[in-house]
């Protein structure tokens, strides 16, 4: 049977209507297509809570070696320095392997890439 792997980040950041303008564009245009440039990803999604004040991170890979390898990078400067730029403090990153899910079929494809308006310069 064919596994999967997928690492959790949680942040803390500033989350109101000002801020979330420029940081939902800055994770789509350009933290997820870094993530994308790493080997085995196959999905990555951020959530936002905005109760708590926190953005989570979800990313699949292909496999535990692909994970690890993420998991390395992690600690680099560009993720310190993408945190810092939005206003961010890390507060945790897990590894999971992925036991069980389904993508249904039929449902549409929801292309975020052209949904998220550019980063304002």
């Amino acid at each position: 049977m064919k596994k999967l792997y997928a690492r959790m980040m949680k942040a803390e950041c500033p989350i109101d209507p000002d801020t979330m303008e420029s940081t939902v564009p800055f994770l789509q245009h350009n933290t997820v297509e870094h993530a994308l440039k790493d080997s085995g990803v196959r999905q990555i999604f951020f959530f936002v809570d905005p109760k708590d004040r926190t953005i989570f991170s979800i990313t699949i890979y292909d496999s535990d070696e692909d994970l690890n390898n993420a998991m390395k990078e992690a600690t680099s400067e560009f993720r310190f320095q993408s945190l810092a730029a939005l206003g961010c403090t890390a507060v945790d990153a897990r590894v999971f392997e992925v036991v069980a899910g389904h993508i249904n079929p039929d449902a549409p494809e929801v292309d975020f890439k052209s949904l998220v308006p550019p980063i304002k310069s």
